[in-house]
């Protein structure tokens, strides 16, 4: 007896070290019982006794996650219920009715007797489970319910794969009777673009002419289809309300708003493929010929490539023809019509490779001014048509146009083949473009999210805040009435140093978490938006009761003022201004919150940290606006003027450089300083096309006397920070290098330290490098202005590779009264000197500021005692008489 248990444990433990595959998998995964009965759409077996269905490959997943292999049983309801029963199969598959909207239905209509249900989710079925054995249903919850958690679009996907034919078109009396009324709407479809919309003979063909005829056939109406050239003028007649809809308009809600227009469901979605030249390999920066009007170029397109490597044309056929011509590399166009687009235009060198760059999808668009019950009607139709329909009238489009293709154009696609084999393939790849790729981006959340958020905190930016603020100050119109409301900016002083130190990305969580404690303990504080730069915050805020407008913002202040960093608390100082809603004009958001940003302007640079808009303000605000008024008409008169300010060799005292500086001869505002206009300038964005015009006169100055062999020195101008977030910055400068050619560091580019470049991010840290690097490659020096000013000195000398070091005047004051301070100034000439940057201090206005200078081993100085700033005219006269000594 004992031998035969030894034999027998023996075999029991060869079979668990050396299991056969089959047995194992039998083992260690029971049996999923499931009894059905065989249902179209739901569970199946085809002509290969291979199942199919929703309910098919949803439990086939669903046993995955309950460890179980499945077994079916075909069978009626009756039999099937018998076998549950009996304990036979484990469940049974109960389809679900017609498909229906409601999100949620917990148990099957007429549930049998002794069984409960688990649902598989909508449209999918339920399972029947005997009530005696109903351990299995949490089981089979929890594995629905991760799938869903871990696909939420595999249920969806079933649906679309077996159930993809449009619903039964049902009209309200009220809709039937809008359109017994309303009996024609006038229509525009997208002109030039075979066989997807164009005209022949008078009359609308494509795939948009043959969905309108369908849509007519439907509802019983007629869409009058209004003839038009230009995709531009089309959109024109949607924005004024000329006509009553679009037949053919991207799928893109804040497209659809700036042309005042409303969108239905989208019923088409269009691919779109490159078409190149094939004598030639795409350059590695491809010019690109763009369509200018069309919603795929600004969407798409102008994020795909810089600025200036886009060149723009009127519609499609301009663009397919530039690139022809060889006039740009690569443009873009609907799949479906890119064969055409070549081989009706006889563009024999040109070929798409069939690779989709992007997808947009199709609506008809809407006048807002319309009807909404037109676009409820106009949505149960698109959900009436079978997408397989769409697919059919494109296929057939395609087919016609190309079958209309010259000769010529036969001859040369299709040297060796028949013309019905080619027209096989060109629709089987059509085909397979469309069932290959689907659209799957949600565009319109996209773009909201860009437009409205600071991505990198996840709060509302200032574009939110300016346009959420008039509806904000209408719903609080009753403390509007009583003065309550206010506007507020509050921004961290030492921005650049704080940035630094912490880093953009610490610095960023900082602000949000300091936002969002603020905001909870100040819950008077109603709307709040933040800058893309996270540099500054706007608030609109209602005055607590009992608090004058200053002490609510010392609330703010002080509840903002220590910001937890890393774990460590940080104490944080502010400037904050403040800008009070008025109680009965009309609202002007921008005013407010410019109001609001003079108000903090005023108090920086003073031992002031909030200040309050007032009417010295607004009348500096009004002659802000009279400048700005004369600023373009005073540039293009010549009323901006340069003057020279000499730059001497402390060693020998001769003439070595010279400064321009601007200044404005103004007839209406009189002679002003740049004290007077440049901080405007630089908020308004007119310093950068004033820096061109110094930049221009500068080198044409420099260029002329070279050419009449006189003496000239280097000149130095002002390069705003503007700049380096300018478009085709650097293209601009290299065009005025290429057209003067002038010598190597015969001009000076002063970059101020505090305001071109502040290091928030790798990415700028990378750009301003970059920048830098290419403008020294043109053949433009680079000084470092005003040094020793802001935070970011040493991360500029760091990073950035400067030849001038210019040292603003404030250290030359200081090192006269201060050991430490001279101490300090020597330092910095010697470091300077090391790093085989020439050292300029400016400002020296007596002897002894020379001497102390000159001992410290300064090369170049630059201030009253030498010269004031002077025409170039007599700049250059004096410079001449030098030479001649």
């Amino acid at each position: 007896m004992r031998f035969l248990i030894r034999i027998l444990l023996l075999l029991m433990l060869g079979l668990a070290y050396f299991p056969a595959s089959g047995f194992s998998a039998e083992f260690l995964r029971p049996a999923l019982r499931i009894g059905f009965t065989d249902t179209e759409g739901c569970i199946w077996q085809d002509k290969r006794l291979l199942y199919q269905g929703t309910a098919y490959e949803f439990i086939e997943a669903l046993s995955t996650y309950l460890n179980r292999r499945t077994a079916y049983t075909s069978g009626t309801m009756e039999e099937n219920l018998l076998r549950l029963k009996s304990g036979s199969i484990d469940i049974i598959i109960l389809p679900d009715g017609p498909m229906t909207s409601r999100s949620t239905d917990p148990i099957p209509a007429n549930l049998p007797a002794g069984t409960i249900s688990v649902p598989l989710g909508e449209s999918l079925g339920w399972l029947l489970l005997d009530e005696n054995r109903a351990e299995m249903a949490p089981q089979i919850s929890a594995a629905v319910k991760t799938i869903a958690e871990v696909n939420p679009f595999f249920r969806h996907d079933l649906l679309e794969k077996y159930h993809s034919t449009g619903l039964k078109l049902k009209l309200t009396p009220e809709e039937q009777a809008y359109l017994t009324t309303h009996p024609v709407i006038r229509t525009m479809i997208s002109p030039r673009q075979a066989p997807y919309a164009y005209w022949e003979n008078g009359e609308p063909r494509g795939v948009i002419a043959d969905v309108i005829k369908r849509v007519e056939s439907d509802l019983n109406i007629k869409l009058e289809v209004i003839p038009e050239e230009s995709q531009q003028t089309m959109m024109e007649h949607l924005t004024n309300g000329d006509i009553d809809m679009v037949m053919d308009f991207y799928t893109d809600y804040n497209w659809a708003k700036a042309h005042n227009a409303d969108l239905t469901f989208p019923y088409l979605t269009l691919n779109y493929v490159s078409v190149m030249r094939k004598d030639r390999p795409l350059p590695a920066a491809p010019v690109v010929a763009c369509a200018r009007t069309h919603f795929y170029t600004h969407q798409f397109i102008e994020r795909m490539f810089p600025t200036e490597q886009l060149r723009y044309y009127v519609d499609v056929a301009d663009c397919m023809a530039a690139v022809n011509r060889g006039e740009a590399d690569i443009t873009f166009v609907k799949s479906i019509t890119a064969q055409s687009d070549i081989f009706q235009g006889n563009y024999y060198n040109l070929y798409t490779n069939g690779n989709v760059m992007f997808s947009h999808q199709v609506s008809m668009a809407i006048r807002d001014t319309a009807d909404p019950i037109l676009i409820r009607i106009l949505n149960k139709e698109v959900t009436h048509i079978n997408p397989r329909d769409i697919t059919s009238i494109i296929n057939r489009e395609v087919y016609q146009v190309q079958a209309q293709d010259t000769l010529q154009s036969i001859i040369y696609r299709n040297p060796f083949l028949t013309l019905g084999f080619a027209v096989g393939i060109l629709l089987l790849i059509i085909i397979g473009l469309l069932i290959f790729l689907r659209l799957r981006h949600n565009y319109t959340q996209e773009l909201w999210q860009q437009a409205n958020l600071v991505n990198s905190v996840g709060m509302y930016n200032i574009h939110w805040f300016t346009n959420e603020l008039p509806n904000a100050i209408a719903y609080y119109n009753e403390a509007r009435k009583k003065g309550e409301l206010f506007v507020l900016i509050i921004s961290a002083q030492r921005m650049a140093f704080l940035k630094e130190v912490y880093g953009s990305k610490l610095f960023a969580e900082s602000v949000k978490a300091s936002m969002q404690t603020v905001t909870r303990k100040l819950p008077w504080i109603l709307r709040y938006g933040l800058s893309a730069e996270i540099t500054h915050v706007y608030m609109l805020c209602r005055k607590p009761t009992g608090l004058t407008l200053r002490q609510a913002a010392e609330q703010v202040e002080k509840n903002a003022r220590t910001v937890v960093i890393n774990g460590i608390p940080t104490s944080f100082t502010y400037y904050i201004g403040l800008c009070p809603v008025p109680r009965q004009e009309d609202i002007d958001a921008s005013l407010l919150m410019d109001n609001a940003m003079m108000a903090r302007n005023e108090i920086i640079g003073t031992n002031q940290t909030i200040g309050i808009f007032n009417s010295v303000m607004h009348d500096e605000l009004l002659h802000h606006q009279q400048i700005e008024l004369y600023m373009e008409k005073g540039l293009a008169e010549g009323e901006f003027q340069i003057h020279l300010q000499a730059k001497y060799d402390l060693a020998t005292r001769e003439i070595c450089g010279a400064e321009a500086l601007i200044r404005w001869q103004s007839p209406e505002l009189g002679f002003l300083m740049p004290n007077h206009f440049i901080n405007l300038f630089e908020r308004n964005g007119f310093v950068l096309k004033l820096d061109y015009f110094v930049l221009e006169e500068v080198c044409k100055i420099l260029s002329e006397r070279l050419k009449n062999k006189l003496p000239v020195v280097p000149i130095s101008v002002n390069q705003s920070g503007l700049h380096i977030s300018e478009r085709g910055y650097l293209s601009s400068m290299q065009t005025i290098a290429d057209r003067y050619k002038l010598p190597r560091k015969l001009v000076e580019l002063e970059l101020t330290e505090t305001s071109f470049i502040d290091f928030t991010t790798k990415k700028e840290n990378e750009s301003a490098l970059q920048i830098t690097r290419r403008l020294k490659s043109m053949g433009f020096s680079l000084s470092m202005d005003d040094f020793c000013t802001g935070y970011s000195s040493i991360a500029m000398l760091r990073n950035l590779p400067m030849d001038i070091m210019k040292i603003d005047r404030s250290m030359l004051l200081s090192a006269e009264n201060s050991e430490r301070s001279l101490t300090i100034l020597k330092q910095v000439i010697q470091m300077g000197r090391s790093l085989n940057m020439r050292v300029l201090v400016e400002g020296i206005e007596t002897d002894a500021q020379e001497r102390l200078l000159k001992a410290a081993g300064c090369h170049v100085g630059q201030g009253y005692l030498f010269a004031h700033p002077v025409p170039m005219e007599q700049f250059f006269a004096q410079l001449d008489k030098n030479a001649k000594k």
